[in-house]
């Protein structure tokens, strides 16, 4: 692409005249370096496969030039053969990935090349990386931002999104375009900032154009003959220019805190809603207050056919090529054993809410003792929407190629997705070189919906209990114990996590996680782990050998599947 090879020429050339002439004079070079290979072990007992290459390994490199106002930087990634749940999801091959010239000042802000951006709370554009989940979803082409007036920002983009190690874009036939506004009177209006008020409002308006180049074919029942019928949806009737916008407000005052955003986008047949002609919509609304000891938050949040995507025929399966981003507002666990049973965020269906309460029992009391008890309950509920079929979808019994169907807004769908009630205590006692943290959490999950797989309504009880012991400045000692007790799926799990540190350099752990109530005494498996890691300055060393459940990895709502491994693994991280 003739872009693309005069962007990376010209950073070439300001790279080179950096390394010859000097950082003092022209600015400064800074970067970071990523290793994270495995050799991989097969295991028939956890389904771990046999592997053709047992050497994998993801690698990349980050270089950016800076001088004043001027950024100019450069991605290579090394994926050939890469760490097999990347391979599984399509994240395989090398080249250079990343790069951009960039210029800012006070007044204006321009970008050329690959660029990663956000409206609002990304419900019309979130084009970000996440490289353990091996999301890449940046924008090759400008952006501008400007900011007029102090407390105003604009911004416009253009660009085609990175589809994996896909680099023919011209041969694309999408592209994404979109325009941000935002006021915050709290910067705008000194008073107002002052009074300790911050209010601002903000809007999007993004649009894709994906060509359409071929016919979609229709099978339904006829409603009279009761015979299976076929029909061609032409091109030139499925939409080429989808568009979204949104309307967002935040306003806070001392320890009060709403925020909200609307978004609407019309009708997107694609593979993710079964091609349908339904507009969509999504809604969110947080209110919070806060004081010294005390907190509450509460979330509502629906989506109804918003998963957007730069090509229509992508699969809900992957997150590749997603425009937008629906967040999730339940509250996010790092308990080992409720990993495989995070909620992922659902863009085409979910209604539901969250509540969170957070309470100091004040230190220097009989309960509190010397430094208190921090304790937080949760709540969290999440459902499909409601589906009522428009007429055409019943008379074809089919939804494509027709509206889909209608539902209420605030009306909560049959199919409880997800549920969470917990509760967790945290307390420092023996002048803080103590900490023990309990927790209680009572999960309901729908397997068959949120991950594909038909089972009954998972239902799980977890315990965990964290001792954490600070010998000393240098060495500290932590043991954690979880208990998940459930008759669904794989039955109970016991996990257990003795992990020794010496500040900063040591980190040592020893890990399991034991499938005992398994109901096939065969499966009845330990999942053991053996980690050590050194850290000198800025670069991490990292070894580990062990075994990984098949399962999924979620992060912020987004989740993949992920492999049975078993292997050795070593990661090095540095940056400079």
């Amino acid at each position: 692409m003739k872009t693309r090879t005069i962007i990376i020429a010209l950073m070439l050339t300001v790279f080179a005249g950096s390394a010859a002439f000097g950082q003092s004079k022209l600015g400064h070079i800074s970067g970071d370096f990523g290793f994270n290979g495995m050799y991989y072990i097969p295991d028939s007992i956890i389904g771990a496969k046999e592997v053709k290459e047992k050497v994998r390994a993801n690698t990349w490199l980050n270089l950016n030039y800076t001088n004043g106002g001027f950024t100019a930087g450069v991605r290579y990634e090394f994926y050939s053969f890469p760490l097999i749940d990347f391979e599984d999801i399509g994240y395989k091959g090398q080249g250079l990935t990343n790069y951009f010239l960039d210029y800012r000042n006070d007044f204006i802000q321009v970008t050329a090349g690959t660029f990663y951006e956000q409206f609002g709370n990304g419900f019309t554009l979130r084009a970000y990386e996440d490289r353990q989940l091996g999301i890449d979803n940046s924008l090759l082409g400008a952006r501008i931002r400007v900011t007029p007036y102090k407390g105003i920002t604009l911004k416009g983009v253009w660009g085609i999104e990175r589809k994996n190690f896909d680099f023919e874009y011209t041969k694309r036939h999408d592209y994404v375009r979109g325009l941000d506004g935002e006021i915050s009177f709290g910067d705008m209006i000194k008073k107002i900032g002052d009074a300790g008020v911050s209010f601002s409002i903000g809007g999007s308006f993004v649009s894709k154009y994906e060509k359409s180049e071929n016919d979609m074919y229709i099978n339904y029942i006829d409603f009279f003959s009761e015979m299976p019928v076929s029909a061609i949806l032409p091109a030139d009737k499925i939409p080429e220019n989808i568009a979204t916008w949104a309307a967002r407000l935040n306003f806070g005052y001392k320890g009060f805190r709403l925020d909200g955003e609307f978004a609407h986008k019309i009708n997107d047949p694609n593979n993710t809603n079964n091609y349908i002609y339904k507009n969509g919509n999504a809604f969110l609304l947080t209110a919070s207050y806060s004081m010294k000891g005390f907190g509450v938050e509460a979330s509502f949040i629906r989506s109804d056919n918003m998963d957007f995507r730069s090509q229509r025929n992508i699969s809900a399966s992957t997150p590749l090529l997603g425009i937008n981003y629906i967040p999730a507002v339940n509250r996010q666990y790092t308990y080992a054993l409720l990993g495989n049973y995070t909620y992922a965020s659902q863009p085409n269906g979910q209604i539901g809410v969250q509540a969170q309460v957070n309470y100091k029992i004040p230190k220097n009391t009989k309960v509190g003792g010397k430094y208190g008890i921090d304790i937080t309950v949760n709540y969290a509920r999440f459902h499909d929407v409601e589906q009522v079929l428009v007429s055409d979808a019943v008379a074809h019994q089919t939804v494509k190629g027709t509206e889909g169907y209608t539902s209420r807004f605030f009306k909560f769908g049959d199919n409880l997705l997800y549920q969470d009630v917990g509760i967790d205590f945290s307390h420092r006692f023996n002048n803080k070189k103590w900490k023990l943290d309990l927790a209680y959490n009572f999960i309901t999950y729908n397997l068959t919906i949120l991950q594909g797989h038909p089972s009954p309504m998972f239902k799980g009880h977890n315990v965990m209990g964290k001792v954490s012991y600070k010998i000393n400045n240098k060495h500290a000692l932590k043991l954690e114990i979880d208990h998940l007790y459930a008759k669904e799926d794989d039955g109970s799990w016991l996990y257990g996590l003795l992990e020794y540190s010496i500040a900063p350099n040591w980190f040592i752990s020893v890990a399991d996680q034991w499938n005992y109530g398994n109901d096939d005494k065969a499966h009845r498996t330990h999942y053991y782990n053996i980690a050590a890691a050194y850290v000198i300055k800025t670069t991490r060393i990292a070894l580990n050998f062990g075994k990984t459940k098949e399962g999924i990895l979620c992060i912020g709502g987004v989740c993949r599947s992920v492999p049975a491994s078993y292997g050795v693994g070593l990661s090095v991280t540095t940056s400079f």
